[in-house]
């Protein structure tokens, strides 16, 4: 779902602001603000075709090396 916010345009160089302000804080020019609707697409999340799922059942879990650390409830986390 897009989402519309709404933006304020100076007509007279473009500078975009949030909020209306009355002066131009780019050219200093008074008034000449405009409300504009901005609707925003939402991000779209990449996804990679090639990966596959695999179960549970067919990943080796004893496949990394450990190193001890002399601390037997941190070994053992």
């Amino acid at each position: 779902m897009s989402k519309a916010s709404i933006k304020y345009v100076c007509q007279s160089c473009g500078y975009e602001s949030p909020r209306w302000v009355g002066k131009c804080p780019n050219c200093d020019e008074w008034s000449t603000f405009v409300e504009e609707l901005r609707v925003r697409e939402p991000a779209r999340r990449k996804t990679n075709s090639e990966a596959a799922a695999i179960p549970l059942s067919r990943v080796d879990s004893l496949a990394e090396f450990r190193y001890p650390t002399g601390i037997a409830e941190f070994d053992r986390v």
